[in-house]
Parts: structure tokens; sequence; C-alpha cells
């Protein structure tokens, strides 16, 4: 009985995620797409109908005669979902609807005041966004949650990596909100997300060079690869120059994160900074370090700095030497590069000149800039709930949608 159960719900999975990437699709169709019987759609699909999750359409046009076939489509706002990104630098709670589509979005800073007060912050703001659109818990379908660094996706606890005392979020959460909770790591949320807008990306290690760090995620196979303590594809933490220090986090001598993320090249540049230093940078500046931007340092690399331009090309140089060296290993078919640096074409050149100097057989052909936007960015803990409501444990939630 189980068996059958199980196929059941591995049906139900195959049309959901056949109507969600074919919008108005006939139930014709997704029999020949899925190879289910026309008996064994309609089953489905009646069922889907009573619980809302597809909706019917217009008629569909078609030359052929005999009865015209309706359109199927998922019913994206048959509920929503609540996403909280969390970063070493603000903290984001995003609500979408089952698209997902951007409906709601707050930033706060992390660093507000304490742990407990950042939790509280977090719980007050989806609190009065579900009051102030008259909505309750029931109008929901779970809680997405995004952390940087370390993540204990059981036990629902983050911030080890950075905050002075990690949050069990999942426990305070729960306590507040009766909804499903997940959890996942920034980075491999991200990747979570690539996938599910580009599904054609199937296989990919995707790197991540933002404000908050250095991360990577691997794809195969179309799943993500990881493990419970997340400690998978963590390209931030690969030894570069075992001559400089330990780093904090990994306990290893000279990793790229200590040596090339944005944090720490803002801290080797303040360190210094003055006029007879950074010269141009400075006066981009108007002297006061507190205007530093990504932009700003760029450009004062197109402008001619010498120490930025050593700087740039060191992590150009570093960043390459990672790359070439975790392809090796993992041997995936695409390079994904998402984050601050990556969308500068300056940063771009210097990394494919690096990457063609340390490896003659061309590789630069595999790699590829993300196409996800700002807010798909955002919208990845949403979609982490999507994806295991809908598309990975639907048997565990189908009775409570």
């Amino acid at each position: 009985m189980k068996q059958l159960e199980k196929l059941k719900i591995d049906n139900i999975m195959s049309v959901l995620k056949i109507i969600h990437l074919n919008p108005n699709i006939s139930k014709k169709n997704i029999s020949i797409l899925t190879g289910l019987s026309s008996t064994l759609l309609t089953n489905i699909c009646n069922q889907l109908k009573e619980k809302k999750m597809i909706i019917e359409g217009n008629t569909l046009v078609s030359n052929k005669a005999g009865r015209r076939e309706i359109a199927l489509n998922m019913n994206y706002s048959l509920k929503k979902v609540i996403g909280v990104n969390i970063s070493s630098e603000f903290c984001e709670i995003v609500i979408s609807d089952l698209k997902p589509s951007l409906l709601f979005y707050k930033r706060i800073e992390t660093k507000i005041a304490n742990n407990k007060e950042l939790a509280d912050s977090i719980f007050e703001a989806i609190e009065t966004y579900i009051s102030e659109s008259y909505l309750s818990t029931n109008d929901f379908i779970g809680i997405g949650i995004s952390a940087k660094g370390t993540t204990d996706k059981e036990l629902g606890i983050v911030g080890e990596d950075f905050l002075e005392e990690k949050i069990k979020i999942k426990e305070y959460l729960s306590s507040k909100i009766n909804l499903p909770i997940f959890i996942e790591n920034d980075v491999k949320a991200l990747a979570i997300a690539q996938n599910f807008f580009f599904p054609e990306d199937e296989d990919f290690f995707l790197i991540k060079y933002s404000i908050h760090g250095i991360g990577g995620a691997i794809f195969k196979d179309g799943n993500l690869y990881t493990a419970k303590e997340n400690a998978v594809a963590k390209i931030g933490h690969v030894i570069i120059d075992p001559t400089k220090g330990y780093c904090p986090v990994c306990k290893r001598r000279g990793c790229l994160e200590s040596l090339i993320s944005i944090q720490a090249i803002k801290k080797e540049i303040e360190n210094s900074f003055s006029h007879a230093n950074f010269p141009i940078l400075y006066k981009k500046l108007n002297g006061d370090f507190k205007n530093f931007s990504i932009d700003s340092f760029f450009e004062s690399y197109n402008e001619g700095s010498i120490p930025i331009n050593n700087l740039i090309r060191k992590s150009a140089s570093f960043m390459a030497q990672s790359i070439v060296n975790v392809s090796a290993i993992l041997g995936n078919s695409k390079v994904i590069l998402y984050g601050d640096f990556f969308s500068k074409s300056e940063y771009l050149f210097l990394l494919e000149q690096y990457i063609r100097e340390y490896q003659l057989i061309n590789m630069w052909d595999k790699i590829n800039l993300s196409k996800l936007s700002i807010d798909q960015e955002r919208l990845a803990s949403c979609i982490i709930v999507i994806k295991n409501i809908f598309y990975t444990e639907l048997n565990r939630y189908f009775h409570i949608i």
C-alpha cells in the first residue's frame, strides 16, 4: 500500500513540474510528456483542482476537429511563502506567492543589538505583514531561511561563522508560527534558485563572490549536492597561500576567503588608507573611508590606481587558481559565476586571462555569468519551501495544502 501511495505522489509531482515548466499546457500534452494514461492523468488533475493547486484557463486553439483542450496552470496565488535571508550585514524578510513573485520586502541590520533582538525583529516584520494584509497563518505554506556560512539544517541553527552567538532560528520561529520551516546555506539556496528559474542548468558549480563572502555550490543531475553540516563546495576556504595567517572560520592558513573576500580587501585598504597610499580612491571618497563602495573601488582601478590594480589582479589570480583546481576535482560541465565582483567586466577580463594562463586547455567556454536578478536571489529562501513541499517531499505535505 505504501508503495502505491508513493507512486501516486510521484505521479502528482511529475504533473506539477510539467505544468510549472509549461504554462497553459493541455492535459493531452501532459500525458505525452509524463507517459501517464489519460484516465490516470484525469484523476490526478481532478485531485489537484479540488485542492485548488491547479486551475483551468482558456480553451486552446487547435486546427484539429474534436473537443477543444483546456489550458491548465499552477494556481500560484493558492498560498504565500515567507522567506528570511540572513547575512553578516543585514537580514531580508520577503513574502512571495508560489511562482514565486516578490510581494513584500524588508531589510533590517543584522547586528542591531543582540541575537534575541534580531530574532524578534524578524518575527515582528512577518507578523506585521500578516496583520496589515488581513491574512492568517493558513494563508501561508511555509518558511524558508537562507543563511550565510555554516548552517545546521536539522537543528535549525545559523550564524555560527558571523554572529557572536548562533541563533536557534527554527526553534524560535516554530514557537511563534505553526508552519513547516526549511533552512539552507545562502549559496546553496542560490544554486537551487538558479536551477529553478533556469531548469536547463542541471550540472554546474556555482560560485558567489559578494559583500557577504565567497561560497560555492554543486548541482549534479538536477539536484543539489550537500551534507548535513554544509561542508561541501566551500571554495572560499580552499588554501591559496599557506604562508598567511589562519582563517578564523575554517582554521586553515591563507584560504581564499581570508585573502580576497571583499571584507578582507576593504580591511587591507582601510588599514593604510591615506592620500599618500591611495590618492585616487582617497579623492573619490572625499577622504572618508565610510564612503567606500565596490563601484568606487573599480572606478579607481579604471582611473589608473596602482595599489587598487594590484589588489584586483591578486583577487582575479587567486580566484582563477581556485576555479581551475575545483573544476579539475569536480569535473562539472559548467561553472556559473554570481556576485558583485563577477558583475564587473574589468574583473572578468582579468579572470579570463589568468584562467587561460593557468590551464592551456580551454575552459573559459564552460564559464557563464548567472542570469539571476537581485529579486530572484532574494526569493531563493522562498524557493527552498516551494521545492521541498511541492517537488521533493509532497508525500509529507500533500494533506496540508
